[in-house]
């Protein structure tokens, strides 16, 4: 799936809920914890929850209604919305990994590939180009690959056929063939055999196995070679999360009676931020997690002869050398986040070159601001206090190593109070997960070596 089509087959979601949405987009940017507004892919992606959840609500109306429950005993179908609205792009995982709604249960995620579609000198048709992953060609194959689109055809495997053989790529120039020691007089003739540069047809061959030569590219019609996308998906289900909450009748009155309190609202944000905060945390567990084969680490203690600021600051280029860690194994993109336990965070947030978030008194993972206007950081506080993590995520769902598919955002169900004066309440997410690869993500460590 292209990026524009993923937005054009989301189109009539973002009109249906454009309310709805532009509301969270104003509310956000105007927010002092996020400040910004969504981008089109959160939207589309926002859009695309809101109509799951109001599918399922409908769905569950039909049913209660069926069993003879009255309308108004089921949460308004707007307190759902609400819910997913508040919820959903302040999860930290928006800015960390793709996000990939589901449709239905039991769905795919993709992501995609470029492929060399022609065999061209060392070059094989299907030979992967880049991905998502990394760019792919082999180092023996580099200089066929930089050639691709280039006049140069760089060893080209010959199948003699009775003396004779044929170029893929033509016209020819001539006096530009090359076949074991021997290269063409540019009339046609090279070693014992003849040529012609038009059709590419080489008679009087032995046991000669390649040849390099150029192709004419100011002729027409020429053969071009091609490349193509390929979208890979991989099947993923949605697993669920569920919370319940309860108080008590007299609690309820009391705070309502003596502070002007509602405390069921207060237990429903309790509720989502906790199960936020869970998701979150698993999200960022994984990464850390990621089987990674690349590591980094940073000394605590401050050298002798050195200030603690100074030493501090060379925190920095510690994160910049696991950015490009990121780099060196996938050819195509740097690291752009880190996210920090304790220690990590006690670094950077006292570095010249790091900017707060305007709120930092956030519950569970956050983001705690920039480094040098470069680097997301997100503290996370299940983190052990010398780990971090530097990682990548680029800006379409479909460019980074781990994908968030949630299915049923969280949603609640009916507030009860029952006889016995508890009112209880259930929440509800259901999501699917998948890590896609760990060359996206350094494992980084403090370490407190003295000298």
């Amino acid at each position: 799936m292209e990026v524009r089509q993923y937005l054009t087959e989301n189109e009539h979601l973002l009109r249906k809920h454009s309310r709805m949405i532009s509301a969270v987009n104003k509310a956000l940017k105007e927010n002092a914890n996020y400040g910004r507004e969504l981008d089109e892919f959160k939207k589309a992606n926002l859009a695309v929850m809101l109509e799951n959840v109001s599918h399922a609500f409908d769905v569950r109306k039909k049913l209660t209604e069926a069993q003879g429950t009255q309308v108004g005993d089921i949460a308004k179908k707007n307190d759902y919305l609400n819910l997913i609205s508040a919820v959903m792009p302040t999860l930290v995982a928006e800015d960390l990994v793709n996000v990939q709604p589901l449709k239905q249960k039991a769905g795919v995620v993709y992501y995609l590939k470029n492929v060399f579609d022609d065999d061209k000198g060392g070059i094989s048709k299907g030979d992967v180009i880049s991905s998502f992953e990394r760019v792919y060609v082999e180092d023996s194959k580099l200089n066929s690959a930089f050639n691709y689109s280039a006049e140069t055809v760089d060893s080209e495997a010959l199948t003699i056929v009775e003396g004779s053989a044929k170029l893929a790529w033509i016209p020819v120039v001539p006096g530009s063939v090359v076949i074991g020691t021997d290269t063409d007089d540019g009339e046609g003739h090279i070693g014992t055999a003849t040529i012609d540069y038009e059709t590419g047809v080489i008679t009087g061959l032995t046991d000669q196995t390649e040849a390099s030569y150029k192709q004419d590219l100011y002729q027409a019609p020429i053969r071009v070679p091609r490349v193509k996308t390929i979208v890979t998906d991989i099947t993923v289900t949605a697993r669920p999360r569920k919370l319940a909450t309860a108080f008590s009748l007299d609690a309820a009155y009391d705070l309502q009676m003596t502070q002007n309190v509602d405390l069921q609202s207060i237990i429903a944000g309790a509720a989502t931020d906790e199960i936020r905060s869970e998701i979150d945390g698993e999200i960022l567990n994984d990464l850390a997690n990621s089987g990674t084969s690349m590591t980094i680490s940073w000394n605590q203690p401050v050298p002798f002869g050195i200030s603690k600021f100074d030493h501090y600051e060379s925190f920095y280029q510690t994160i910049v050398e696991g950015a490009n860690k990121i780099y060196a194994k996938t050819r195509r993109i740097t690291g752009n986040f880190v996210i920090v336990g304790e220690n990590a965070a006690n670094v950077i947030e006292t570095h010249s070159k790091f900017k707060a978030a305007a709120s930092l008194n956030e519950a569970g993972p956050h983001v705690a601001g920039t480094l040098n206007g470069k680097y997301l950081v997100v503290k996370n506080p299940y983190f052990d206090a010398d780990q971090f993590v530097i990682g990548y995520n680029g800006d379409t769902p479909w460019d980074g190593g781990y994908v968030y598919a949630p299915y049923m955002a969280i949603t609640s169900t009916q507030f009860i109070m029952g006889e016995n004066f508890l009112g209880t309440q259930g929440y509800a997410t259901s999501y699917a997960k998948k890590l896609l690869s760990g060359n996206f993500y350094v494992n980084g460590t403090i370490t407190h070596i003295t000298e």
